[in-house]
């Protein structure tokens, strides 16, 4: 009986849904018509150019009085022209067995690459295409293509809601899930930067491949031995002592018991968190400096001063010192709100058995922290090839004699820039720097998979 139920319903959801299958169709064969439209313009020699989006499709030469260039086939536009006629099948073939929830679902996939893409051909007509001429600007063709696929997103969304695969809460997501994916994937596109030579007479989109030879530029220099055990050190260092004070620190406001007094710990300890890394570079030269330093002047007295902007071993001392001042605030603090959430009567239960100050941190506290300092130092370990420019760069300010003990890969790239003005060795060390983080964190989790598998990320 519930078999034929089912079967029922599915028939009569179909006939009550075929206005979003015909609205999918509409929009996809929508987004094809939108590509004969011009996408793009131009002027030149003081006549008006105009780029379809089937030029871009299969590139084309545009002649213009005695000027020739060409465009280039567009990998986007060929990947939004996949995705709509993708979209068409999948309403033609599915017919007659269209299920709603799968069928949204697809249609809502190839609705935000469409979006993607036409994002991504806004942001980068100008460059890419009619980097040639005077004057570029959009034309109404980009608008309606990228008309169509919020259209498409707008219909799955309502399909899969009809249907009951998702509730009004779920629109509420759509805004974090738009801004993801405009911050944290489109952006993503510019790692092809780290395997090209950037020729901006040309543009970054029609600029030559070179492969890996931008990767060079970290592993042949002589410097990259430095700068990379900087790099890893450094970081070990702060990941082990950083979560140890952070763990301590946060057991001893939890210990407070006034409220105003723990409030008033919490604030002044995440001060320095606040900084700037500018001004925290000022306040340690007011300490540090040869000729006006407060440890100088008052400390070691005439004499016996220390110039300490031109002597390395110092500065692994300072450098930590100044990252966990700095940081100590925030690492307590979500530790703190990790004590928090135990539940007390496992104190008063200890209390009652015996058990003494130190046996109850160790036996209920420290156990019961083990996943978020698992967490945490995951998301370390996933940057640990990443080193904070501020503290590396404005601390010691720049001073060329500490660079041994001070150069990381990211402050040593960006000298190179400010000399070279070379993009592509940026995203390169930037590529190679995320690369390493993410197989790091999913080394890191396996470990931690094989030790504590109710503690692993996934």
């Amino acid at each position: 009986m519930n078999e034929i139920d089912k079967h029922v319903n599915a028939k009569d959801i179909h006939r009550e849904n075929p206005i979003f299958q015909w609205l999918l169709l509409l929009s996809g064969i929508l987004t094809i018509v939108a590509m004969a439209l011009p996408f793009g313009s131009y002027t030149q020699n003081k006549a008006k150019v105009s780029v379809t989006g089937f030029q871009l499709l299969t590139g084309t030469t545009i002649e213009n009085g005695k000027k020739t260039f060409a465009v280039a086939p567009n990998f986007f536009i060929i990947l939004g022209l996949i995705a709509s006629i993708a979209l068409i099948v999948l309403c033609l073939a599915f017919y007659r067995k269209w299920k709603p929830r799968p069928a949204g679902v697809a249609a809502l996939l190839l609705g935000f690459v469409r979006l993607f893409v036409g994002i991504v051909l806004i942001i980068t007509m100008t460059t890419a295409i009619i980097a040639d001429g005077k004057k570029p600007k959009m034309s109404y063709g980009t608008y309606i293509y990228l008309f169509t696929a919020i259209l498409t997103i707008i219909f799955a969304y309502a399909m899969l809601y009809q249907n009951k695969a998702v509730s009004v809460l779920d629109f509420m997501v759509m805004p974090g899930l738009i801004y993801v994916l405009i911050n944290n994937y489109i952006p993503m596109v510019g790692i092809s930067f780290a395997f090209k030579k950037i020729d901006y007479s040309i543009g970054v989109w029609r600029s030559g491949w070179v492969g890996l030879s931008n990767f060079k530029f970290l592993f042949q220099s002589s410097d990259s031995y430095t700068i990379t055990k900087n790099t890893l050190l450094y970081n070990l260092v702060f990941i082990i002592l950083g979560n140890i004070l952070g763990m301590i620190v946060g057991i001893c406001l939890s210990e407070i018991f006034s409220k105003k007094l723990q409030k008033l710990y919490q604030t002044t300890i995440l001060l320095p968190q606040l900084i700037s890394w500018v001004i925290v570079a000022y306040i340690a030269y007011g300490f540090l400096s040869n000729e006006a330093g407060w440890i100088n002047k008052t400390v070691l007295g005439a004499g016996n001063e220390i110039n300490f902007y031109g002597t390395t071993k110092y500065w692994p001392f300072i450098l930590v010192f100044f990252h966990l001042w700095k940081g100590l605030g925030y690492n307590s603090i979500i530790y703190l709100s990790a004590i928090v959430g135990i539940d007390r009567n496992l104190y008063e239960a200890a209390s009652i058995d015996g058990c003494s100050k130190w046996g109850s941190i160790r036996h209920i506290t420290l156990p019961l922290l083990k996943s978020t300092v698992i967490t945490l130092v995951t998301l370390s370990v996933g940057r640990i090839f990443y080193s904070d420019f501020g503290l590396f760069y404005q601390v010691p300010m720049n001073s060329g004699s500490l660079y041994s003990v001070t150069d990381t890969i990211d402050t040593y790239v960006y000298r190179a820039l400010m000399q070279l003005n070379n993009i592509s060795m940026a995203s390169a060390a930037s590529a190679y720097q995320a690369i390493i983080g993410f197989v790091l964190v999913l080394i890191f989790n396996l470990i931690v998979n094989k030790v504590s598998k109710e503690n692993a990320l996934f």
